[in-house]
C-alpha cells in the first residue's frame, strides 16, 4: 500500500502532499518525482544559501594554498592597509577571475567562476554577510531555485559590464582605462537587490513600497561608496542590479511567467553551466601549472 506523505516542493520550498501532481504554490508538475530525482544526486536543496557560501569560502581557500602548489615562489598580495596577506593574482588567474583577454581567447567560462573569487578577508567578509542577508530574503518572495537563478546569472551580466565596459571604453571614445580583471560577488549581490526591486514593484501595497525603498537606498549607498574606494568595480554592480532586475521581472513571483517547474529546470541548467565552468577551470590551471 502507498504512503502518502508531506515533502518539501524542491521548487519554492513550501509543503505539498508527495501525491499531488502539481505544486499548489508554485505550479511545479509532479514535485514528488522531482525531489527524488535531485536527492538521487545529492541536489535536494531547499535553500541554496549555504551552499553559495561554502562555494565561496572553497575558492577563497584555495587561491591561498594554490602557491604551494607550484615549483616556484609566487608572492602573496596584501589585503586591508597591506597587513593581511592576500590571495596573489597568479592564484585568482589560475582560479578565473574574469579577465577580457582570457574571455577574447575564448575562456568564456571565467565569467562564472569570478563570481567566486575574492581578493581578501575583508572582501569575502562583507560579500557573504550580504548574502547572508538577501539571500533567504529573496528566497522568500521567488523560491530558491529562481533566487539561485538570479544569483548566477546576475554575477555573470556584472562581471560581463565590468570588462567590457573600459573595452569598449577605449576602442570607441578613445579612452585609456586599464583592461583590470574582475573579481567577486558583489555583482550578484547587486542582482539579489535588483530582483527584490522588482518583486516590490510586481507587488505594489505599502509592503511593496518599502522594498522598493529599502533596496533602493542600500543599492545607492553602496554605489556611492564604490565611487570613492579604490579598486571597486561599480560597472558590475550597476550592471548586476539592472540584470537582477531584469531577471526579477521574468521570474514573476506568481507562476504566470515562469512557474515553479520553469524554474527548477532553469536552475539545474545553471547548475550544469557552474559546474561546467569549474572543469574548465581546474583542466586549465592543471595545465598552466604542469608546464611550470
Amino acid at each position: 500500500m502507498n504512503e502518502t506523505k508531506a515533502i518539501i516542493c524542491p521548487a519554492c520550498g513550501k509543503l505539498v502532499s508527495s501525491y499531488q501532481e502539481i505544486c499548489p504554490h508554485c505550479g511545479l508538475t509532479h514535485p514528488g518525482r522531482k525531489q527524488r530525482l535531485l536527492g538521487t544526486f545529492g541536489f535536494n536543496i531547499r535553500s541554496f544559501v549555504k551552499p553559495i557560501i561554502v562555494v565561496n569560502v572553497i575558492f577563497f581557500i584555495l587561491s591561498y594554498a594554490l602557491p604551494f602548489f607550484i615549483p616556484t615562489r609566487i608572492p602573496m598580495g596584501r589585503d586591508f592597509l597591506g597587513l593581511i596577506p592576500a590571495p596573489s593574482y597568479v592564484a585568482l588567474n589560475l582560479l578565473g577571475w574574469a579577465d577580457i583577454r582570457l574571455i577574447l581567447a575564448g575562456n568564456w567560462w571565467v565569467l562564472v567562476t569570478a563570481v567566486f573569487l575574492h581578493g581578501g578577508v575583508l572582501h569575502i567578509l562583507f560579500n557573504m554577510l550580504w548574502v547572508r542577508d538577501l539571500g533567504p530574503q529573496t528566497e522568500y518572495l521567488f523560491g530558491p531555485h529562481k533566487m539561485f537563478i538570479i544569483f548566477i546569472l546576475s554575477g555573470i551580466a556584472g562581471n560581463l559590464v565590468a570588462v567590457f565596459t573600459p573595452f569598449f571604453s577605449n576602442t570607441y571614445l578613445g579612452t585609456q582605462s586599464a583592461l583590470l580583471p574582475v573579481i567577486g560577488a558583489s555583482g550578484a549581490v547587486f542582482g539579489l537587490m535588483g530582483a527584490i526591486i522588482a518583486f516590490g514593484k510586481k507587488r505594489g501595497g505599502l509592503f511593496g513600497r518599502q522594498l522598493v525603498r529599502q533596496m533602493g537606498m542600500w543599492a545607492l549607498i553602496l554605489i556611492v561608496m564604490g565611487f570613492l574606494l579604490p579598486g571597486v568595480s561599480n560597472a558590475a554592480h550597476i550592471g548586476g542590479f539592472i540584470a537582477g532586475f531584469v531577471i526579477g521581472q521574468i521570474l514573476s513571483f506568481k507562476h504566470k511567467t515562469v512557474g515553479g517547474s520553469t524554474a527548477f529546470w532553469m536552475a539545474l541548467g545553471v547548475m550544469g553551466l557552474c559546474g561546467i565552468s569549474f572543469l574548465m577551470m581546474a583542466y586549465r590551471a592543471l595545465s598552466l601549472i604542469s608546464r611550470i
